[in-house]
């Protein structure tokens, strides 16, 4: 038996992706960090976790962003 997202193809992931997108609209807008793992499957990392942390803090560097506007302090 196949999962859905082998039935879905490339299709059916983009799909998956833009009802997350709507949801994430509705939702308060914060940072999140999204990688791609394994076949390039997305995944958005805890925002609590030491991995996301360090990427989000290598995010704004890169950006030369503050820290504390993007908390909006």
């Amino acid at each position: 038996m196949s999962t859905p997202r082998q039935r879905g193809g490339r299709l059916g992931g983009y799909a998956e992706e833009v009802a997350a997108a709507m949801r994430r609209r509705r939702d308060v807008r914060r940072p999140r960090v999204r990688v791609r793992v394994e076949h390039g499957e997305a995944r958005v990392l805890d925002e609590r976790s030491e991995a996301a942390e360090r990427l989000l803090a290598l995010a704004r560097h890169m950006l030369d962003e503050p820290e504390e506007s993007a908390r909006g302090a």
